[in-house]
C-alpha cells in the first residue's frame, strides 16, 4: 500500500501566494461593483426625489428662485432659508434649472433640459451638493481662541453662525464673518447654539475672512488698464504656490505669505479702526479712530490680540499687499465686481454709504450699516452685509508700506518709529523720488496693475506712490473727496498723525 502524502510546505506557500494574487485582482473589481451598485441605488432614489421636486415646482409655479427654495424631507413643501435635508431647486446665472439631491453620500443631479440623472462626484459634501457651489475649494476660516463665527439675520442683526451649515458661500458673494467679544461674554457665546443673537455691546471687533487664492495676471507692465473682472481661483496652502510673472499666468496672492509662513487666509477688520487708544475696537456706526501717527496705530492694533482673547492670532496693522488682496477679491466674481460706493459721512462714521460714488460729503449717514437688514449695501466689497466696509472714503487708511532710503534702510520719516519692525509686518518698496513712478509697485498691491494714467487708478481713484520725502502709503481716499477716493485709491504721506487718517486691523494664524 502506498503512503498518502499531504502538501509540502512549499506547495502550501505556493497556494497561498496564488490566492493572494487572485484576491488582489478581484478585490478592486468587487469594490467597483459595490460602488457602482451604491451609485445606481442613489441615482434611482435621487431620480424619484427629483421627479417629486419637478412636480412640486410645476404645481407651485416655482421658478427663477434666488436664493434657492429648500424642500423638507417629510412635507416636500418649499421653505425658504431652511437647512436642506432632501433636495433643492436652484436657478443658475443663465437661468437654467438644476435639481440636486444628496442621497447616501452622493450628489445626484439633473440639469435643465436633460432627462438623464447623474452623479456629480466633484461635490463631496451635502452643503456643496445642494447649493451647487464648491465651498471645498475655499480654505476654511481659522476659528481659534476668542473669535466667534457669526452670520446676519434678515434684520441685519449679528447671530452666531452654524459652522456646519450655510455659514458662507463665496460663489454667492457671502463672505465668512466673525467677532471678538468681551471677556465676560466670551464663554457664553462660545457655548451658545447657532442662531443665538450676539448683543452689540458685547462685540469688540468684526472681522471678515479673505481665503487664500491665486489670480490671473493681466497688467504686469503697468500699462493703461481699465476696470475688468479679476480672475481668481481659491487654493489650499498645501498646494504648490503659483509663481506667474507674465500676463495670463497665475500668481498666488503675496498677502498669503506672512514672513516665512504660508497662510490659509487672513481675517480683515470689517470697518476702520474705532474706539480709543486704550480701548480700540472695530465696530460700525461710530467715528473711526484718527489723530495717531503710523507707529501708534501699529501698536494699538498689535495690542488687540492679547487684550481681546485673540492670543493665537497675530494682530497687526494692514499691509499694502493685504489691502490689495481684499481689493482684488472684491473685483472678482466672488465680490461686488464693480465700484464700491463712497462713505461720504463727514463725521467719519464707519459703515456709512452714499447713494452714488460721486456725491459730496455730508453730515448725514445716508445708508447706515444695519439700516437695510441684510440687503444691498453698495458701500461693501460684496454689495451686501457680509463684505468689508469703509474701503472707499471714510478716513484715509494708513497701511504698513514704506519706501526705503537711498541706502535701502527703513525710512521712518514722521511715523514715530525709531527702527524698523519685523519685516513680516510691512511691505518694503524701493527708494523713489517721483510719486508718479509706478515701477516700484508690487504685483497684487492694487497699484501698478490698476494703473490708468498719470496719478490715476481705476474709477478715477488717486494713483500716487510713496517717495523719499513721503515714504508711507495710505489707501481708500476720504469722505471729503468723492472724485479721487475709492478702493483703488493710493497716495503717500510722511506718517504723521492727522485728523483724517485711520487704519485697519488684520488677524493671521501662524
Amino acid at each position: 500500500m502506498k503512503n498518502k502524502k499531504g502538501l509540502t510546505l512549499i506547495e502550501l506557500l505556493a497556494v497561498i501566494v496564488i490566492l493572494a494574487v487572485i484576491a488582489l485582482i478581484a478585490t478592486p473589481l468587487i469594490m467597483n461593483v459595490i460602488n457602482d451598485a451604491k451609485k445606481g441605488a442613489a441615482r434611482d432614489a435621487g431620480y424619484n426625489v427629483i421627479k417629486a421636486g419637478e412636480m412640486k415646482a410645476a404645481t407651485e409655479g416655482i421658478k427663477n428662485v434666488n436664493p434657492p427654495f429648500h424642500y423638507d424631507e417629510n412635507s416636500n413643501l418649499p421653505m425658504k432659508g431652511t437647512k436642506p435635508t432632501k433636495f433643492t431647486l436652484d436657478i443658475d446665472k443663465e437661468m437654467k434649472t438644476q435639481l440636486r439631491a444628496w442621497i447616501n453620500g452622493y450628489c445626484v443631479v439633473k440639469d435643465y433640459g436633460r432627462e438623464e440623472v447623474t452623479i456629480d462626484e466633484s461635490k463631496k459634501t451635502e452643503k456643496d451638493c445642494v447649493t451647487g457651489s464648491n465651498t471645498s475649494d475655499v480654505e476654511k476660516p481659522v476659528i481659534q481662541d476668542g473669535l466667534i463665527p457669526v452670520d446676519f439675520d434678515s434684520n441685519g442683526k449679528t447671530v452666531k453662525a452654524d459652522v456646519n451649515g450655510d455659514w458662507y458661500n463665496y460663489d454667492q458673494k457671502r463672505w465668512a464673518n466673525a467677532v471678538a467679544v468681551t471677556n465676560e461674554s466670551r464663554d457664553k457665546y462660545k457655548n451658545a447654539s447657532a442662531g443665538t443673537a450676539i448683543t452689540e455691546s458685547d462685540i469688540l471687533a468684526y472681522y471678515v475672512w479673505i481665503p487664500r487664492y491665486k489670480y490671473q495676471l493681466w497688467n504686469v507692465e503697468g500699462n493703461e488698464s481699465q476696470p475688468q473682472e479679476i480672475k481668481i481661483e481659491f487654493e489650499s496652502k498645501s498646494t504648490p504656490k503659483s509663481t506667474g510673472t507674465k500676463n495670463g499666468e497665475w500668481l498666488t496672492h503675496p498677502a498669503f505669505t506672512f514672513g516665512s509662513t504660508e497662510l490659509s487666509g487672513i481675517w480683515v477688520g470689517k470697518f476702520e479702526l474705532t474706539g480709543s487708544q486704550s480701548n480700540p475696537t472695530i465696530k460700525p456706526n461710530v467715528a473711526s479712530l484718527r489723530n495717531q501717527n503710523v507707529s501708534s496705530l501699529f501698536n494699538i492694533i498689535k495690542s488687540m490680540g492679547s487684550n481681546y482673547g485673540l492670543s493665537s492670532y497675530d494682530s497687526h496693522m494692514m499691509k499694502n499687499s493685504e489691502w490689495g488682496a481684499v481689493a482684488y477679491l472684491s473685483h472678482s466674481k466672488y465680490g461686488k465686481n464693480g465700484e464700491v460706493i463712497l462713505n461720504n459721512n463727514s463725521s467719519y462714521t464707519t459703515g456709512c454709504g452714499a447713494d452714488s460714488a460721486s456725491e459730496d460729503s455730508t453730515s448725514t449717514c445716508k445708508n447706515a450699516y444695519g439700516s437695510k437688514g441684510n440687503e444691498t449695501y453698495n458701500q461693501s466689497t460684496t454689495g451686501n452685509i457680509t463684505g468689508i466696509f469703509d474701503m472707499s472714503g471714510g478716513a484715509w487708511e494708513n497701511v504698513m508700506a514704506n519706501s526705503a532710503n537711498q541706502d535701502g534702510s527703513f525710512n521712518t520719516a514722521s511715523s514715530g518709529f525709531t527702527s524698523a519692525p519685523d519685516s513680516k509686518y510691512y511691505d518694503q518698496y524701493k527708494y523713489n523720488t517721483n510719486r508718479e513712478n509706478h515701477s516700484i509697485s508690487k504685483l497684487g498691491d492694487a497699484t501698478k496693475e490698476v494703473y490708468v494714467s498719470t496719478a490715476i487708478h481705476w474709477y478715477d481713484d488717486y494713483g500716487y506712490m510713496p517717495n523719499t520725502s513721503h515714504p508711507w502709503v495710505y489707501r481708500g481716499g476720504r469722505c471729503l473727496n468723492s472724485v479721487n477716493s475709492g478702493v483703488f485709491s493710493s497716495t503717500h504721506n510722511n506718517g504723521v498723525m492727522s485728523s483724517d487718517r485711520s487704519a485697519r486691523g488684520v488677524l493671521v494664524s501662524e
